[in-house]
């Protein structure tokens, strides 16, 4: 099966004389759903930082897509991102563009696609997600529930080999809960996209994911 991330003694962190964790190992395969729970501040987003290649790995091994990201150029930090969609914590919208401006930036700025293009894609969501009457609002007019909805579909929006969630429902009500969970079965199904997950709560249909994992100030350990 093929590896997507490996993360071989890691030593990952803000400073390199203080690492978040001794070493990190982690491998995701295609098809294997991870979920990876820890409490708040114990490193999650550090994770995902490291993966996009915006934290030094300090120590050890790290390769994503087959490709050694140990010093990435910019040339293989674009590459491995356009396999990737992200969906930080909150949502994390640029707040001088709208909704659709939002949504199409990794379309328009990483695959440089038409906005016709963005428009086709966009269309089978827009229903799903209940965004054709916020499409020109910009991020202070919405809630968190609609940041979090748009912020998902954000990174869907390319088909990435690889989508992370990072604390995928804070914020959601009861219904955008359900409509996270009808998206993710339909991926799952699909076998197209693999899926990172982290929280710091406890995850309902945990059924959904291959390997479950402990985060602690001792790297990852299998759940329980």
């Amino acid at each position: 099966m093929e590896t997507l991330l490996d993360f071989q003694d890691a030593r990952i962190g803000y400073e390199a004389e203080r690492p978040l964790f001794p070493a990190l190992n982690l491998r995701i395969s295609r098809g294997d759903n991870v979920l990876i729970s820890g409490s708040c501040g114990i490193g999650k987003s550090a994770i995902v930082k490291t993966i996009l290649g915006l934290l030094t790995l300090w120590e050890g091994e790290y390769t994503a897509f087959g490709r050694d990201m140990t010093v990435p150029s910019a040339p293989l930090l674009s590459y491995v991102r356009k396999k990737i969609g992200v969906l930080p914590d909150r949502g994390v919208l640029l707040q001088h563009l709208t909704v659709f401006q939002n949504i199409a930036l990794p379309l328009r700025f990483g695959h440089f696609e038409s906005l016709e293009r963005v428009t086709a894609l966009l269309d089978p969501f827009l229903e799903e997600f209940r965004l054709g009457d916020i499409l020109n609002l910009y991020p202070s007019s919405l809630n968190l529930d609609q940041i979090k909805k748009v912020g998902f579909v954000r990174s869907l929006i390319n088909n990435p080999d690889l989508l992370i969630l990072d604390d995928p429902f804070e914020g959601l009500d009861d219904e955008g809960v359900a409509t996270f969970w009808n998206r993710l079965a339909r991926i799952e199904s699909e076998k197209e996209i693999t899926v990172l997950a982290l929280t710091r709560k406890s995850m309902d249909q945990q059924s959904f994911f291959s390997h479950r994992y402990r985060l602690t100030t001792d790297g990852v350990h299998e759940a329980e």
